[in-house]
Parts: C-alpha cells; structure tokens; sequence
C-alpha cells in the first residue's frame, strides 16, 4: 500500500511539474499472432509457429528488441483461429483492444485474413501476413495490411514459364475452393498464354479426401498435367489416386509439395519429375538459405519449411518495425516503420510496396527419381539434384 502511495505521489509530482511520467518498468514485448493450431490446418500452422518460436528465441538469446536504451524480451500471444473467419476476427478484436499488442502476425487462410483485416484497419494496429496468398488481400486501400511472401499472381509467373517451356497441355485443375485455390487457378491462367488449352478444373472442400470424381473427370479431358493447389495431406492423396487410376499425367504442385515430409507420404517414384512453385528451396546452394536451414534442424529435427521462414522473416521485420519506430506500444507508428522496411531475411529483401505486398525471390522444384529436388528455375540458381 504504501509503495503504491509513493508512486502515485511521484506521478502527481511530475505531473505538476509539467515533466513527462516516468514509465513504468517494462521489460517485455508482446506481439500478437493468429493461426490454425487445431482444425484442418493445423499441419501447416506447426511450420508456422516454428518459425514464429525460433525468432522468438534467437531474439531473446541476443537480449531481445532494442527500443530506444532498453532491450525488451519478445512473447507472443498467440490465438487459434482454427482457419475460421469468425473466430479469427474474434481473436483479432482481442488482440488489439484488449491485449493491445502494437503488431499481429501470421495466419494461414486467405478468408480469415479478409475478415480481420477491417479491424486491423479500424483499431490502428498493424497485421503482418506471412503464409496467405490471396492477391486481392493487399489490394483493399487497408494502409494496416502488410505481406512478406509472395502472393499466388507472383508464385505462378515462374511456374507458367516453366510449364510453357515443356509445352504441358492441355492442363487441369484441381483446387481448394477458396479464395487461395481458386485465386491459384486465376493466377495461372492469366499467366499462360492466351488461348492455352485448359481441360478440366474442378474444386474440393478443405477437409475432403476423395478426389476420384476429379481423376474421372481428368481422364476424360485427355489432361496431360494437371496442377494440384493443395497442400500436404490432400496433395499426397490426390497423386495416391491420380496414380492409382493409372493416368501419368505431368504432376504440378505448390510448394507444400516439395518438402521431404512430402516425400514420405508418397514414394520418389510417384513424384519423380514433379515440379512446384516455392518460396524457399531448404537445399539451395545459397548462405541466407543454409545458413536458416542449419538452425532450424537443430532445433525441430526436420527440414526447414517456407512457412516457416517466411513466418520467420515475418516476426523479425516487425521486430526491427518496433525498434525503428522506437515504441513498443504506439502500433501507428510501428505500422509507418513497417511501410519503410529494407530488410535482408532468410527468403530474400523484403521491401512492402504501397499496398503492403513484399516482392521476395520465386524459385521452380522438381523431384528427381532418388527422392531429392532440383532446382529449375530462376536461371540464374539454377542447380542439380540436391539444391532443392
């Protein structure tokens, strides 16, 4: 009691003085993260909290964020929103006025993100995506919304060249039907040449795990590729049946799909030739890249996921947003250090243009028949198996 009289006796002191209180002693900072820990995501969300953690810890190890003479140690608050829109825009109302967190990260579903991205806007407090891909998220006029990775417009450009190259037509479809499958489709669509042959495109529920009716239906287009805009655990059961039904058809997928937890659902000689799009090649002969890869298997005993790295990349760019701002409570100004950032990550330089988006580096995999990857693309990293 006594202590408490003291205080605010020192308080009213300043106050009359006309000098700003002293701050009460802090030594943390929270930032606010949203993902799929349970439900049908909760697989990609693991690689994603990964990422989140090894930040954490690596910030923490270094003696936290530096905001103006004081280093603050990092914790997360973290919410499931189980990829419901409902119960992320719920989580994110919490966040940022009850919590009052000066920055969120994460989430994995591009319908989530477009619920919670008014409040974002409405409370003042800055959302950071480091896995959705819906291009239409940053292209709301919402001066909160900001992206590290690569939307599925940019993911498919090098994926349509690749398969413009090897003449893959005609081409099917088999697609989540949300906004990340069906933006998927469009993307790839635009992006080919006008006029490509398109034989069949069908789509599935999150959750749905017999795709017999799509393999039909490819067979009786006369596909000869066809891209899979799923992630893991549906991709391995669509190319189990795809397989199965004996159809041979060039096999293009994204980049849950070029990992070696992928490989051991399925076998190398089903993915063999495979090519996928991915944000980060674990294997690529460059330093950022291995240097990640190297302490990722250290701490999780596995190899290095691009959700991961980008969630990874996405936490440290908010760090040096709040030592920049030199706040680790005014989040207006955490979100103008954000729109100001040059900073060098594990996926690449992450530079956010006018409407939030970064424009990281895009690489082509490809399985080869020993289960490892190669990659394809760009030109310029181009590497043989192994590299991927």
């Amino acid at each position: 009691m006594r202590r408490s009289v003291l205080v605010a006796a020192v308080g009213c002191m300043f106050a009359l003085m006309g000098l700003p209180q002293p701050a009460a002693a802090q030594d943390r900072v929270t930032i606010g993260v949203l993902t799929a820990l349970t439900g049908p995501l909760a697989a990609p969300g693991r690689f994603q909290m990964n990422g989140f953690n090894l930040a954490v810890e690596e910030l923490n190890e270094a003696g936290g964020i530096q905001v103006g003479n004081r280093r603050l140690r990092v914790e997360l608050r973290t919410y499931d929103t189980r990829g419901n829109p409902a119960e992320g825009a719920t989580a994110m109302q919490r966040l940022t006025t009850v919590d009052r967190v000066p920055v969120v990260l994460g989430e994995l579903s591009s319908g989530v993100v477009a619920a919670i991205g008014p409040i974002a806007a409405d409370n003042e407090v800055p959302f950071v995506m480091t896995v959705p891909t819906g291009p239409n998220l940053t292209k709301q006029n919402n001066r909160y919304m900001f992206r590290v990775n690569a939307h599925n417009d940019q993911l498919t450009v090098a994926l349509a060249e690749v398969v413009r190259a090897r003449g893959w037509q005609p081409l099917a479809f088999i697609a989540w039907n949300n906004d990340a499958g069906r933006g998927g489709v469009a993307g790839m669509r635009s992006a080919l040449p006008q006029g490509w042959p398109i034989s069949y495109t069908g789509f599935f529920n999150v959750g749905e795990v017999d795709f017999s009716a799509h393999v039909t239906n490819m067979r009786n287009s006369g596909a000869r590729a066809v891209m899979l805009l799923m992630d893991e655990e549906p991709g391995s059961l669509a190319i189990s049946q795809i397989r199965a039904a004996g159809l041979s058809a060039q096999l293009i997928g994204t980049l849950a799909m070029g990992s070696d937890r992928f490989l051991a659902r399925l076998d190398a000689a089903r993915l063999n030739g495979m090519v996928q799009y991915n944000a980060f090649p674990p294997n690529a002969p460059i330093a950022r890249i291995q240097n990640f890869s190297r302490r990722y298997r250290a701490k999780f005993n596995e190899e290095a996921h691009g959700f991961a790295a980008q969630s990874y990349d996405g936490l440290m760019v908010a760090a040096a947003a709040i030592t920049a701002a030199g706040t680790a409570t005014d989040a207006r100004r955490v979100r103008d250090a954000l729109a100001r950032t040059d900073h060098q990550g594990v996926i690449g330089q992450i530079r956010f243009d006018a409407e939030g988006q970064a424009n990281p580096p895009i690489y082509v995999t490809e399985w080869c028949a020993d289960g490892r990857r190669r990659i394809v693309a760009p030109a310029d990293v181009v590497a043989d198996c192994g590299a991927g």
